[in-house]
């Protein structure tokens, strides 16, 4: 009887075992994608933990076996043995993937425990500044990406548009004035968010659809991977001519924004609101189903009119609709300026409610507000504005400002997550590895040793050299801002890609006017990676970081040679020959530099203008598609909008440092302006010049790009050393 009972347990063990394989066969697919010398290497076990995702892990005679209570713990642990025993990392910069056949040993058992619930991606403007033109291949290595580093909670705006199309359809709307209300392939996020509508446009159907079969792939794969969809809610905004089919409708005017008229938000007490948004929510279910309990979408982003709204019970009203089309529904807002309003708040339920504090690292926004008023929220970094080619972050508050808040709010802490809201992710890669994987670490890790572990596996090594180019980084610009010092968004803006001027101090609207750290340090930086690009093998994220840290010491000595070119016009009592002598000392030297810029940042993929440009034309087959997408893609790094050169407020917004651009446009306008210093400085007269034609006339332009790397980054680098040691 004993030896019956023996073997009917056996059987059940062996079918419960079968059964858990079965979860976790998303993550062998994983494994096939990204780490095949790991294929058929790996067991997973689900066993239950009593915490939200945990996961422990060990590998003996070239087997790794992780023991998961959930596939978003698995993929974490997964990837946490890659960086630690196989010296092998994945980022948007460049992966280094270098997995030994035989798998090392772990030191025992390793645990992995998130120590928040939810560990949160992405925000509106990503999905322009980055991911405007991407395809299947590469959501699908996003995908992964986040899976690996912990991510449950993703923001997933993508094929919102069908559902629009579809919902003003069955109200009358005509086609044409659909097409106004949809904007161009690089301009979504704003519309989503309230700020614009059908700039870029009108788009096609091809477009739309192709937008609506990358989100349902999208959401297959990320349920397969255990992260949560943030999808778009209906807020009341819609498009301006719903007036001409329903005159009696209660329509709040938003105003602008940026030179753009930004589209009305209907009353929610406007029984047109409900009917809306039932029909809105009854075509997103039709096209993605009905899973779904995270959604996203904010009022009065950046502004906006509320005179004479009750926000308090439109936002009732909202939450609502929201929970009686998708059960516990939980709206996702985001901490932002003034945003969510105190009103707004007041109407809502928190525990269907959760706050993104979008600048946790910069501003400490939910201890200001006092955890927004007592409402769930997740702690995230932005670091990047425009997905400029810019490098920032605050790599040490990443770690400090959730234990601060951890003391500060003590047992009513009602902090969920971190995560990362870049509106540009192609960037910054130890920002956004390292704010994830605080969502793990119950303690702060010390920062030589996480340092040190960030280095070997970005670059399957480590030396002197490194760790100082590291620590002096460290020192620059992933240091602390200084609370006075930037003065604006990001990191510390190319004075090559600024539209030329007399009294330049941002090349955006919104970027710091001021350097907060030394450029010598950073010069440090630069040179000990030089030192080490003659000694290691280069793996893509240390080509990236050697090109990254050059093009800005490149771009700081042209800022020194751009002042001396603007004292040289201003400072009329010297000798006029010592004037011409600076000024065209100076011109030379900035105009030099500029070139040395093209020349050495062409030699990485990721800084040539080809490469965003060929996404944009090979997005779809069609050729008014393809002309489009690129125009929207030229468009978004130079001009944004609207095209009106008394109404320009965002152009250089999203500013890029890269091949093509640097010497077709960005030279092009700073000859013309030197030009017009040296008219003035030789008693002449020289019109200013027309800088919003020339950069039209390269918006307009269809000539090709590459994206491949051009150059001797060996023999650039000697010249550069040289030129500026």
């Amino acid at each position: 009887m004993k030896v019956k009972f023996s073997i009917v347990l056996l059987c059940l063990i062996l079918l419960a075992g079968f059964s858990h394989a079965q979860n976790f066969n998303t993550v062998q697919n994983l494994i096939n994608r990204q780490f095949p010398t790991m294929k058929t290497k790996v067991v997973f076990k689900k066993i239950n933990f009593d915490h939200y995702d945990s996961a422990n892990y060990s590998c003996t005679k070239n087997k790794l076996s992780i023991y998961a209570n959930t596939i978003n713990a698995a993929t974490y642990a997964l990837y946490d043995y890659v960086k630690k025993y196989c010296n092998s990392s994945l980022s948007h910069t460049g992966n280094h993937v270098n997995i030994p056949a035989i798998l090392p040993n772990t030191k025992g058992n390793e645990n992995v425990t998130a120590v928040y619930p939810l560990r949160y991606a992405l925000n509106y403007c990503t999905y322009n500044y980055t991911m405007s033109f991407w395809k299947w291949e590469d959501w699908e290595k996003e995908l992964d990406w986040m899976a690996l580093n912990g991510v449950n909670l993703l923001l997933t705006q993508m094929g919102t548009e069908e559902v629009w199309q579809k919902t003003l359809t069955e109200f009358g709307f005509s086609d044409k004035d659909i097409r106004a209300f949809i904007p161009g392939p690089a301009f979504n996020a704003w519309w989503l968010m309230g700020n614009l509508q059908g700039w870029g446009g009108p788009v096609s159907d091809n477009m739309i659809q192709h937008w609506t079969a990358l989100q349902k792939k999208i959401l297959v794969r990320m349920k397969e991977l255990g992260i949560q969809p943030v999808i778009q809610g209906f807020t009341g905004i819609v498009p301006s001519s719903l007036s001409s089919y329903f005159p009696s409708a209660k329509l709040i005017d938003q105003g602008n924004w940026c030179g753009f008229k930004r589209p009305p938000v209907l009353s929610a007490n406007d029984p047109l609101f409900d009917k809306m948004a039932t029909s809105y929510y009854k075509n997103f279910k039709d096209l993605y189903g009905k899973d779904f309990k995270y959604l996203g979408g904010d009022l009065f982003h950046e502004g906006g009119n509320t005179t004479g709204v009750n926000l308090t019970e439109t936002a009732t009203k909202v939450q609502k609709k929201m929970i009686a089309e998708f059960p516990n529904a939980v709206w996702v807002l985001q901490g932002w300026q003034s945003n969510p309003k105190q009103q707004i708040l007041d109407g809502l339920d928190p525990k269907n409610t959760l706050i993104i504090d979008l600048l946790g690292d910069n501003q400490e926004t939910w201890n200001k507000r006092n955890q927004y008023g007592g409402f769930p929220w997740i702690w995230t970094t932005i670091t990047n504005f425009g997905g400029k080619t810019t490098s920032s972050g605050n790599i040490r508050r990443v770690y400090e400002e959730t234990k601060k808040a951890e003391q500060i709010f003590g047992k009513n802490l009602l902090l969920k997550g971190t995560g990362i809201i870049p509106e540009g992710i192609e960037n910054n890669a130890i920002v956004y590895q390292w704010a994830l994987d605080k969502s793990w670490q119950k303690n702060e890790p010390d920062f030589n040793k996480n340092l040190d572990a960030f280095i070997l596996a970005r670059y399957g090594t480590i030396n002197k050299d490194l760790k100082d180019a590291w620590q002096y980084l460290a020192q620059t610009i992933y240091s602390n801002y200084k609370p006075s010092a930037p003065g604006g968004q990001g990191g510390y803006e190319s004075i090559f890609c600024a539209r030329p001027d007399m009294n330049i101090k941002t090349t955006s609207c919104c970027g710091p006017t001021n350097l907060w750290y030394s450029a010598d340090v950073l010069k440090k930086a630069a040179l000990s990676f030089a030192k080490a690009a003659a000694t290691i093998k280069p793996t893509e994220g240390f080509n990236f970081d050697l090109v990254d840290t050059w093009r800005q010491v490149i771009n700081l000595k042209g800022r020194i040679a751009y002042d001396s070119i603007i004292w040289s016009f201003k400072n009329t009592t010297i000798n006029s020959e010592n004037r011409k002598a600076v000024f065209n000392r100076n011109k030379k030297q900035f105009l030099d530099l500029l070139i040395l810029q093209d020349k050495w940042v062409g030699t990485n993929t990721y800084f040539r203008v080809g490469r965003w440009l060929n996404q944009a034309k090979n997005m779809l087959p069609d050729a008014a598609d393809k002309k489009m997408a690129e125009w929207n893609a030229r468009m978004q790094i130079t001009l944004w909008g609207p095209a009106d050169p008394t109404s320009n407020y965002l152009h250089e917004y999203a500013n890029k440092e890269w091949q093509g651009i640097l010497k077709d446009l960005y030279f092009a306008r700073w000859v013309q302006f030197f030009n017009y210093i040296e008219a003035g400085i030789n008693g002449k007269t020289f019109k200013f010049p027309q800088f919003f034609d020339m950069e039209k006339s390269w918006i307009d332009a269809q000539n090709n790009y590459s994206e491949k790397p051009v150059g001797n980054q060996k023999l650039i680098l000697k010249e550069i050393v040289a030129l500026l040691k």
